[in-house]
């Protein structure tokens, strides 16, 4: 009786074992690997968003399920060490996580990823993300497959493109988010809503201007005018009064 309950009782840990294992990156592949296929049409709450009709469904997919994660955690403040680290990195270090929240969405959508000077070949119209914890090397994925858009020579925003950020006399690589929607307002100013991993150790929805043609090169973020606030659930308030967008990935 003892050997049958012990018998068990392996069995089952087995189970929860292959269970607790189940979504977990793979990061030890040597090149990333083939993507998995996307939701279905209509299968993930649409939040009442619209999208170009040209943009493919995986990159659709990649911005309602980020959305879906915004609205999960309802801007909860969350570890160092959460479900978007220990799945990328599958230990619990504690580490700033915007760019691996990106990846997480873009695995679980079906995008393509790529890597930083592994010679992949992107198939023509494919959509993609890069395989990449640090902002700066998604910035090098994305060059090298000619897919970077420069934020300060008038590049032009889509939904589900990256955004990436930088910091006034710093860094040019500081942030990454994943681009919710765009609004063109005329003479080179889109509105951006996006969706952004570790804004204040939490997933937010914010929404500002970006002026594609500014004035002075490193200043093309602005607030949206008070009389002109019409969506509900956004940070409004710029991130960082020093921060301007060094550009975008475009995802597809």
């Amino acid at each position: 009786m003892k050997r049958w309950i012990v018998a068990l009782m392996a069995v089952l840990l087995l189970v929860l074992c292959a269970d607790a294992m189940a979504d977990v990156a793979p990061v030890n592949m040597e090149v990333p690997p083939e993507a998995i296929a996307t939701q279905a049409e209509g299968e993930l709450e649409s939040y009442g968003l619209t999208f170009p009709e040209e943009m493919p469904l995986a990159a659709r997919n990649f911005v309602l399920l980020a959305r879906a994660q915004f609205e999960k955690n309802d801007w909860a403040k969350l570890p160092k060490n959460n479900e978007y680290t220990k799945w990328y990195y599958q230990d619990n270090r504690e580490i700033g996580w915007c760019s691996v929240f990106q990846l997480w969405c873009a695995y679980h959508s079906g995008m393509q990823l790529i890597r930083y000077k592994q010679g992949i070949e992107v198939p023509e119209g494919a959509c993609i993300s890069a395989m990449e914890g640090r902002v700066g090397n998604v910035y090098l994925a994305f060059e090298e497959q000619g897919r970077w858009l420069d934020g300060t020579q008038g590049a032009v925003p889509k939904p589900g493109y990256l955004v990436i950020y930088g910091v006034r006399g710093s860094t040019p690589y500081t942030h990454i988010a994943i681009v919710e929607s765009v609004a063109d307002k005329g003479d080179g100013v889109y509105e951006l809503t996006t969706i952004e991993g570790n804004i204040n150790s939490s997933v937010r929805r914010m929404n500002y201007r970006y002026t594609a043609t500014p004035k002075r090169k490193y200043y093309n973020m602005s607030v949206v005018p008070e009389a002109e606030i019409v969506q509900e659930n956004c940070q409004y308030t710029l991130q960082k009064d020093t921060w301007y967008i060094t550009g975008f990935c475009a995802t597809w």
